[in-house]
């Protein structure tokens, strides 16, 4: 499945040849153009698939674990111009 702008760049595409203000040949540009004008950026994952009418119950809250593992990642030595 391709991702919703894709999707949305698609129908509109088809909505321009179906009003004939798009040609073939017009290039992809005059597409996106008009598709931008329409388009909100939607926040996407499962919970927006779910119906809204029906109440979430609460999450327990996740505790940060005492001592966390690791520590600061090191960097690369640069090699030292020598001249001798």
């Amino acid at each position: 499945m391709a991702n919703k702008w894709i999707m949305h760049v698609k129908s509109t595409m088809k909505r321009m040849k179906k009003n004939g203000t798009y040609k073939k040949g017009d290039g992809l540009k005059k597409v996106i153009m008009e598709a931008r004008k329409d388009y909100k950026k939607k926040s996407g994952g499962a919970e927006e698939s779910e119906s809204n009418n029906e109440e979430k119950p609460a999450e327990k809250p996740v505790e940060a674990p005492a001592a966390v593992m690791g520590g600061r990642r090191r960097t690369r030595r640069r090699r030292a111009n020598r001249r001798r």
